[in-house]
């Protein structure tokens, strides 16, 4: 197994503008809902949110984790667990590498199972979810790899440029991860809470 250095921690004010230009490249919004147009007031603003979400415990009602992916100490990426839904004890995710550089198959399945480790191990979710544009079929098989399934087709649920997009709704539940976990290999990326 290649041994990746990677961690998440937690955004802070300085990340802003280099978040705010990688969330607007088209290489990482192509297969995202949105292609946005942001400046540094609307990243202020969203910061500003999650700064308030991040002082709520999860018996508080807390919505979202957000992180930046460093590998190798640098900047690499973003990622996220949101929409915690403490009734049904289920969640979304969000990654995404942004450093072409950065990018290989060890660290995305790295992720991955770090993502679900985190969500039933420290925060007891039952279920995580994701929802993936049917034609990204790398980020599909490697979610299949990771043990997710895909469970439903949103027909025409998302509108591109003039253009409606599929989206395959997934998950893995936390019985399931406990059973791809066994004698699985990957190495571990702290999330900073």
């Amino acid at each position: 197994m290649d041994i990746i250095h990677a961690r998440c921690r937690k955004i802070v004010e300085d990340d802003l503008e280099m978040l705010m230009h990688w969330r607007m490249r088209p290489d990482i919004t192509y297969y995202m809902n949105s292609d946005p147009q942001l400046t540094m007031n609307d990243q202020k603003r969203w910061y500003g949110q999650i700064q308030e979400d991040g002082k709520k415990s999860l018996e508080d009602g807390r919505k979202g984790f957000y992180w930046i992916l460093e590998v190798d100490d640098a900047p690499a990426g973003f990622v996220s667990l949101v929409d915690i839904d403490y009734a049904a004890r289920k969640l979304h995710t969000g990654v995404y590498v942004a450093e072409k550089a950065k990018r290989s198959l060890r660290l995305s399945l790295d992720i991955q199972w770090n993502l679900y480790r985190y969500s039933f191990e420290t925060l007891e979710m039952n279920k995580v979810c994701e929802e993936v544009f049917a034609e990204n079929k790398a980020v599909n098989r490697l979610l299949d790899v990771c043990g997710s399934t895909r469970e439903g087709l949103l027909r025409s649920h998302v509108c591109k440029n003039g253009k409606y997009i599929d989206v395959v709704t997934r998950g893995i539940l936390k019985s399931e991860w406990e059973e791809k976990k066994k004698g699985l290999e990957y190495n571990l990326i702290e999330m900073e809470e």
